[in-house]
C-alpha cells in the first residue's frame, strides 16, 4: 500500500483544522438523526466529538503519537450512569467516525490522493475510532461494575435489617429500602436453600429485582420477597407470584437441592419466616420430611413442631410405644402398621382391611392383639392423639 507523505498529511490537516467545528457539528447531527438522546447526552456528545476531531488531527500530525483517552473513558462512564446501553454507546462513535470520514473526502487536498493512500487515511481514522470506542467501553464497564457493587451493598444492608433480631424499626427499613430501590411491602415471604461452592455471577444478575438475597452462616442462601396485596396481584401473571419469584432467584444464584419456603409474615417478622424455612430444610436433610424441589413450611408444620422439642418427643415415643418395645422386629412393624390404620379409621374393621389390603377376618384378629397391647388407650381421644404423634415421630405414620 502506498504510504501517505508528510506533505499530504500536512495539507489535509491544515484544511481539517479550519473545518474543525463544522466536522464536529456534522458528526453530532448525524448521531441525532439516528439516535434519540437527551440534552445532557447531547452536550457530552458535542464536547466528545470535538475532542475526537482534535485527536484525529493529532494523529495526522504524529501518526505514532499517543492519544489521551481519559475524556472518552469518562464519556463511557457518563453514558452508563445515564442508563444507555453499550450498543448505543458504540453507535455514537461509529456514526461520528463516518461523518468525519465524509468530511475528509470533501477536502480539496484529498482529491490528489491515490486509492491506496485514501484507504491508508481511512484505516488511520478507523483505528482512531476503535481506540476511542474501546476507551469509552472500558469506562462504561467500570461504571457498571461500580453501580452493581453499590447496588449489591445497599440491597445487602436492607436484607440484613429485615432479618435482624430484634427487628429493626420500620423507619430504618424504609430508609434502607429507599436507597436500594426496593418497594416496602406489608408482608414478606422468606426462603432458604443450599448454595454451591461457586455461583455464576452472570446468572445472578438475572435474579428478580423484587427478591433480596443474602448469605446464611451454614453455606445457604436466604431470599426475601415482598408479598403483593390482592389488589396489586390482580391481573399479574402467575410467574410474578412470591413463590415463583423466589424459585427464579434461587435458580439464578445456583441454589441446590430443595427450596424451603417459610410462611407469609408481617415485615417486622421476616426473621421468623427465615428461621422456620431453615428448620424445614434441616428436616429435609435428615430425612424427616420428603425432599422435593420446593417444600413449604405451611405443609409441614407437624414435623417442625416435633423438631422444636426433640427430647419431649423422644420421651413421648418411648412412653406411648412401650407396649411394642419387646416384640420381635417383624411383629413390631406389623403391630405399628395396624395401629396406624386403626388411628386413621377407629372402630371400622372393613375400612382398616381396605387400607391394609387384607381380609376383614385377618384384621379382626390383628385388632384383638392390638387391644391386648394398648387397652383402653385405643378409645381415649387424647391417648389416640399422642399415639399418632408418636407414630409420626418414629416414621411409622
Amino acid at each position: 500500500m502506498t504510504s501517505l507523505t508528510s506533505t499530504d498529511l500536512a495539507e489535509i490537516a491544515a484544511v481539517a483544522r479550519g473545518m474543525r467545528a463544522r466536522i464536529a457539528a456534522s458528526a453530532v447531527e448525524r448521531v441525532l438523526a439516528e439516535l434519540p438522546i437527551d440534552h445532557a447526552t447531547r452536550r457530552n456528545l458535542e464536547a466528545g466529538t470535538l475532542a475526537a476531531v482534535d485527536a484525529f488531527l493529532a494523529t495526522l500530525a504524529e501518526p505514532d503519537g499517543t492519544v489521551d483517552t481519559a475524556l472518552f473513558r469518562a464519556h463511557g462512564r457518563a453514558q452508563c450512569a445515564a442508563g444507555r446501553s453499550i450498543t448505543e454507546l458504540l453507535s455514537l462513535y461509529r456514526l461520528g467516525g463516518l461523518a468525519m470520514w465524509e468530511h475528509v473526502e470533501e477536502m480539496p487536498a484529498s482529491d490528489r490522493l491515490t486509492g491506496a493512500q485514501a484507504l491508508a487515511l481511512g484505516g488511520r481514522l478507523l483505528g482512531l475510532v476503535e481506540q476511542l470506542s474501546a476507551a469509552a467501553v472500558d469506562g462504561f464497564l467500570e461504571a457498571g461494575a461500580e453501580l452493581r457493587r453499590r447496588d449489591r451493598a445497599r440491597r445487602g444492608r436492607l436484607h440484613s435489617l429485615l432479618l435482624s433480631e430484634p427487628p429493626e424499626t420500620r423507619e430504618a427499613i424504609e430508609a434502607a429500602a429507599a436507597h436500594a430501590g426496593w418497594a416496602v411491602p406489608e408482608c414478606v415471604r422468606v426462603a432458604v436453600a443450599a448454595l454451591p461452592i461457586e455461583a455464576d455471577a452472570a446468572d445472578q444478575e438475572r435474579s428478580p429485582a423484587r427478591v433480596l438475597t443474602g448469605p446464611h452462616p451454614r453455606g445457604r442462601i436466604v431470599l426475601v420477597v415482598g408479598e403483593q396485596t390482592e389488589a396489586e396481584a390482580a391481573g399479574q401473571p402467575a410467574a410474578q407470584s412470591a413463590e415463583a419469584l423466589l424459585e427464579r432467584a434461587a435458580l439464578a444464584h445456583g441454589a441446590t437441592g430443595p427450596l424451603a419456603i417459610g410462611p407469609s409474615v408481617p415485615l417486622a417478622e421476616a426473621a421468623r419466616s427465615a428461621h422456620r424455612a431453615g428448620h424445614l430444610l434441616d428436616e429435609v436433610e435428615r430425612g424427616a420430611v420428603t425432599a422435593a424441589p420446593i417444600v413449604r413450611t405451611d405443609d409441614h408444620e407437624l414435623p417442625l413442631l416435633l423438631a422444636a422439642a426433640p427430647e419431649l418427643v423422644a420421651a413421648l415415643v418411648e412412653r406411648r410405644l412401650a407396649p411394642v418395645a419387646g416384640l420381635a422386629p417383624a411383629k413390631r412393624e406389623q403391630t405399628l402398621e395396624t395401629l396406624a390404620a386403626w388411628l386413621a379409621d377407629p372402630h371400622r374393621p372393613q375400612a382398616i382391611a381396605d387400607r391394609l389390603g387384607m381380609h376383614v377376618q385377618s384384621v379382626r384378629y390383628r385388632l384383638a392383639r392390638l387391644r391386648e397391647l394398648f387397652g383402653d388407650d385405643l378409645d381415649d381421644p387424647e391417648a389416640r392423639f399422642e399415639l399418632q404423634v408418636a407414630l409420626h415421630a418414629s416414621g411409622k405414620r
